[in-house]
């Protein structure tokens, strides 16, 4: 099992809108994945108005987050997820039941680097 982050719009169960900026987001849906099957869905809530707040980035490594499931990630907070070690996928879009779907059919592509976001 390994746990994945979607940034979302706002909770709203499986209907959770993705937010395509991921270093604006507040909002992600986590959840453990195994072998296309989800389990232990929480939202979680980055709040950037307490006093010491964590980048979005940080915020999920500090969870335990292995994977992000993102539309775009500016190079800054790609180098950071990276350098943690957490895998990042990018070209999500929908809602968080599309992105799943996606997931699961492999129709979203892994990055390793910052350049590869823009490719």
């Amino acid at each position: 099992m390994v746990k994945v982050a979607v940034p979302i719009e706002s909770a709203n169960g499986m209907l959770s809108e993705l937010n395509d900026h991921f270093g604006m987001a507040e909002d992600f849906a986590v959840f453990e994945y195994d072998h296309g099957e989800i389990s232990d869905l929480r939202f979680m809530h980055n709040d950037q108005e307490k006093p010491e707040p964590k980048t979005n980035a940080q915020f999920l490594a500090d969870e335990g987050v292995k994977i992000v499931l993102a539309g775009f990630i500016g190079p800054h907070m790609l180098t950071v997820l990276l350098g943690e070690g957490i895998r990042v996928f990018k070209g999500a879009a929908g809602t968080l039941e599309d992105v799943l779907e996606d997931f699961k059919a492999d129709m979203l592509t892994e990055v390793h680097t910052p350049g590869e976001m823009l490719d």
